[in-house]
């Protein structure tokens, strides 16, 4: 007996899920200003917890500090956002209402984010402001994002095809690193003596329409 087996058409890859990477222009430019903006609230702001342990939280209102008055963060997340959609979506032209929260995140030596997931909203992302090459801290995956396989039974069976549960994502300055707000991550705690700086933020998307085709 024979099998009929066409690789490219009769192997379905199902239910994967879109990170998208942008990269911010002229970094250099901006983060160092917005990364001294960050650490004077906190020397003057107690903050707030969430799913860090240790490190500092801002509030949520960090796209409105008229020290950040030279970068329109509103903007630039909601471009990230809208990219995401057309390229995740059939409709490449859209009209729709991006509702944005943000705040800003300061971990050092022994803190770290616990695994999470933001509920009520599409999309979750990170802005990197600071962050430093932790290659040499013997702490494993050191300072690192990690995004959580969303397919819990599959950890029941070992099989050959099997890929981690985890997938670890350097921080890297002026990147943004955007994901399902479904999607459980974490952040991994570092022994270095520095400061890793981030802005994290969540996209509701409302009143969606898209365009008419002619």
């Amino acid at each position: 007996m024979k099998l009929k087996f066409n690789t490219k058409k009769d192997l379905l890859h199902l239910f994967s899920t879109p990170i998208g990477i942008f990269s911010l222009e002229d970094t250099q430019n901006y983060t160092p200003r917005i990364a001294e903006a960050i650490l004077a609230r906190e020397a003057n702001e107690e903050g707030i917890e969430r799913s860090n342990k240790g490190g500092w939280h801002s509030d949520l209102t960090i796209m409105d500090w008229p020290e950040l008055g030279f970068i329109d963060l509103r903007s630039l997340f909601r471009n990230a956002v809208s990219k995401m959609i057309a390229v995740t979506s059939e409709h490449k032209k859209f009209k729709a209402d991006i509702q944005l929260e943000a705040w800003a995140n300061i971990n050092r030596a022994g803190s770290f984010n616990s695994s999470h997931v933001h509920p009520e909203n599409h999309w979750s992302g990170v802005f990197y402001v600071k962050t430093t090459d932790f290659s040499d801290d013997p702490v494993r995956r050191a300072g690192c994002i990690e995004l959580h396989d969303p397919r819990g039974p599959i950890q029941m069976l070992i099989s050959p095809s099997r890929q981690p549960d985890k997938v670890s994502f350097k921080p890297v300055e002026g990147n943004i690193l955007l994901f399902p707000a479904w999607l459980y991550h974490s952040v991994n705690t570092f022994s270095l003596d520095t400061t890793r700086i981030s802005i994290a933020f969540n996209a509701r998307i409302e009143h969606f329409k898209a365009a008419e085709t002619k």
